[in-house]
């Protein structure tokens, strides 16, 4: 029987080459981010009319990821953060946090929410086409959103709105991030609530 015997200077250097192999086949660890619907300050506003649903969100090409993402110093460059996600991707959970945002701001019963059975009488159907939602280079969320509520029969227009919102955020940690984006959103439902009630009451948005 042949015995196969290794130098004991070459037993350290395989020992060393099998550890830095484990560490570099180890995964990293993955954090993962929620958004949060953000209760208001005040009363629902006194907003009739068929009920609404929010039944179309559109985020920019590179931002409707499960990666959290931030914008760079330089023009046009994207930071991907590939460990830290958030926990769906980001459009479904802008479209149910947004829903449960108005939810919170309108008469019960007028938001139609994720699940919930459409009543008979018809549902208003609420899409928004963000042109920006992230944060960076600056310490901030920037929203810029244009919203249609579209009528329940004939599907046209019944109200439009456009948004541009930004939200102070304490650093860009994805934490801080997600907590600005749950902020800038409850703005956003604020606006468009109030769009609804100016046509409730026939005037001016405010």
């Amino acid at each position: 029987m042949t015995v196969l015997r290794i130098p004991p200077l070459a037993a350290i250097g395989l020992a060393a080459v099998l550890l830095a192999g484990c560490g570099l086949f180890s995964r990293p660890e993955i954090e993962h981010y929620t958004l949060e619907a953000v209760p208001p300050a005040g009363p629902p506003a006194a907003v009739g009319g068929l009920p609404l649903g929010v039944a179309a969100v559109e985020l920019p090409p590179g931002l409707d990821r499960q990666d959290i993402v931030v914008r760079g110093e330089e023009e046009g460059r994207l930071e991907v953060r590939g460990t830290e996600l958030w926990a769906a991707p980001l459009g479904t959970m802008v479209l149910h946090t947004l829903a449960f945002d108005l939810a919170a701001r309108l008469p019960e019963g007028m938001v139609v929410l994720p699940g919930q059975t459409r009543p008979a009488g018809g549902v208003r159907s609420l899409d928004v086409v963000f042109e920006e939602l992230v944060a960076g280079p600056e310490p901030e969320v920037v929203l810029d959103a244009r919203w249609t509520l579209l009528s329940a029969v004939a599907g046209e227009a019944d109200l439009t709105g456009r948004e541009q919102i930004r939200e102070p955020v304490d650093s860009l940690d994805s934490a801080d991030v997600a907590a600005g984006t749950s902020r800038a959103l409850a703005r956003l439902a604020e606006r468009i609530t109030a769009g609804l009630a100016g046509e409730s009451t026939g005037g001016e948005r405010p």
